[in-house]
């Protein structure tokens, strides 16, 4: 799927002695992921279109994308690091403007209440190509006498324990995990980070600040204001670590948080819980502390690998408490679960693999998009897309919002050569 090139041809050795860098070294490495693929419905309920049609209907999808790394360590106690990517295909948007009352505004995320949706028609309609390229990564560390260790830049902050959710782990980065494709980076944020270790032990504490993105007309108080404080305290305690911590900034949603990760019988367990106080979109109408909701959100989950078989199994369970926010309410409110059952070297060959996925919500609240449906021919002119392929992602997405749905994956994958995996499989989606 992916070719790794490095400069530097005895990293792998260097790798296996444990030598990572020496002073005054550059390394550069990076991968390159080229796939087709297409989905076709064999039955779908209320549907009229016969097995010839469905496929004469189906689409391919390519795609590529490329990570590029260069990471630098110039001395000891200094590295300097970035990431970046780009990828195909790109994507296309009109020019066009949202206009959306406060209260379905979430602050800081890029959500909106489709609900309370109207659309202002700007004068262009030119076409643009965007969202091709992505700085995933740039920072620099540097330490003080092995004890402080600091790292300041654009990075992945590795808070929380989950596996296919992680509400701990979107406190501060800006992107969520997919469940459906739990092992990829999340988007992190720029931040100073602080690690301070405990003498003579495996405790630790680690210290945030997230400075303002927002450099336009801001003033040195305002720009304060909208600099947010983290800390976290991980204890080593037996064979399980805990982790206490919390979040703030001003006038915006405290949170505190903790987590648990260790295991029992070779079994891996971890677990995370929040309380927030007060909804972003309640903050963003009153800036005062009185009034708020008090939001819970809790996961717990476990996995194991048997390595004789080459099997692994991973099970999270989620509760998300917030139904303040329209995305939370929308999307993730409720009970959630979700699995996954992995078999290597099926049949005895290690070209062969078999894994399944499920993924559950119960309790979402149903979503009425009979705003947006109005609004077509604007949304049309924002984005770019036709009118009839929005008129059917907004069904979509209307008939999958309906209170329980129910994902289920079976996928077999073939690995003829190192480079290159052919994988298919049945999808059964149950929107209610």
């Amino acid at each position: 799927d992916g070719i790794e090139e490095v400069s530097d041809v005895s990293a792998k050795s260097d790798l296996s002695k444990g030598v990572i860098f020496e002073n005054g070294s550059v390394k550069v490495g990076g991968n390159v992921s080229a796939s087709v693929s297409t989905n076709t419905v064999l039955y779908k309920d209320g549907d009229d279109k016969n097995f010839g049609e469905h496929i004469y209907d189906s689409t391919i999808t390519p795609a590529l994308s490329a990570n590029l790394i260069f990471d630098a360590r110039p001395t000891e106690t200094l590295r300097m690091y970035t990431k970046f990517g780009l990828a195909y295909p790109f994507v296309n948007k009109g020019t066009g403007a949202f206009d959306v009352e406060a209260d379905g505004t979430v602050s800081g995320k890029k959500t909106f209440d489709f609900t309370k949706m109207k659309l202002t028609q700007t004068k262009s309609t030119d076409i643009t190509i965007t969202d091709w390229f992505k700085l995933k990564e740039l920072f620099t560390d540097f330490s003080v006498k092995d004890t402080a260790f600091f790292r300041f830049g654009i990075h992945t902050v590795t808070w929380g324990a989950g596996y296919f959710f992680s509400p701990i782990s979107d406190i501060i980065n800006s992107s969520s995990i997919d469940p459906e494709h739990p092992e990829e980076q999340v988007d992190g944020s720029l931040n100073l980070r602080t690690q301070i270790i405990i003498p003579d032990s495996q405790n630790c504490i680690w210290l945030y600040v997230v400075p303002s993105t927002n450099f336009k007309n801001q003033t040195a108080e305002s720009y304060l204001r909208d600099t947010a404080l983290a800390g976290k305290v991980d204890i080593l305690i037996g064979g399980w670590e805990f982790g206490l911590g919390g979040y703030y900034k001003y006038q915006n949603a405290p949170k505190a948080m903790l987590t648990a990760t260790g295991s029992l019988q070779k079994v891996s367990f971890f677990g995370e819980f929040v309380y927030t106080y007060g909804a972003a979109s309640e903050w963003l109408l009153n800036k005062e502390w009185d009034d708020k909701s008090s939001i819970f959100e809790a996961t717990a989950g476990f996995s194991y690998y048997w390595k004789d078989p080459k099997l692994t199994i991973a099970a999270q369970y989620l509760f998300e408490g917030n139904d303040v926010d329209a995305a939370y309410k929308y999307l993730m409110y409720g009970h959630n679960a979700a699995f996954m059952i992995s078999k290597g070297s099926l049949f005895k060959n290690d070209d062969l693999s078999l894994s399944l996925f499920g993924m559950a919500n119960f309790g979402r609240k149903e979503l009425d998009l009979s705003e947006a449906k109005k609004n077509i021919p604007m949304l049309a002119i924002a984005t770019g897309l036709s009118a009839d392929d929005l008129n059917s992602q907004i069904s979509a997405l209307e008939n999958a919002m309906k209170g329980t749905s129910l994902t289920t994956k079976l996928t077999l994958s073939y690995k003829p050569f190192n480079e290159m995996t052919i994988t298919c499989g049945p999808s059964l989606v149950f929107a209610d």
